[in-house]
């Protein structure tokens, strides 16, 4: 997945990612049990602290819309469904 922040919007950049992502989920374009970029492969790629990406990817975490696998990120866990896919952004 490519991200892309915009500096000059306001918005913090890891609630960009964030949204990004359940972008993503809601569109279909991260499927269960896909590895998300690591988050130096998204520092390097954006010039961006570590600590942002580091962030969005806990909250992603702690909403349930990633799962943590022996220290990767992976996209929607297997049993996140269709279903609950529509209450991504409740």
């Amino acid at each position: 997945m490519k991200f892309f922040i915009n500096c000059r919007s306001g918005v913090p950049i890891y609630r960009q990612l964030i949204q990004q992502i359940k972008n993503g989920i809601v569109g279909g374009f991260l499927k269960p049990g896909v590895q998300l970029a690591t988050v130096q492969e998204i520092t390097l790629e954006l010039t961006v602290n570590p600590n942002t990406v580091v962030r969005a990817y806990r909250e992603l975490k702690m909403r349930g819309l990633l799962q943590n696998i022996q220290g990767l990120f992976i996209g929607i866990p297997h049993c996140l469904v269709m279903g609950k896919r529509m209450h991504i952004f409740d």
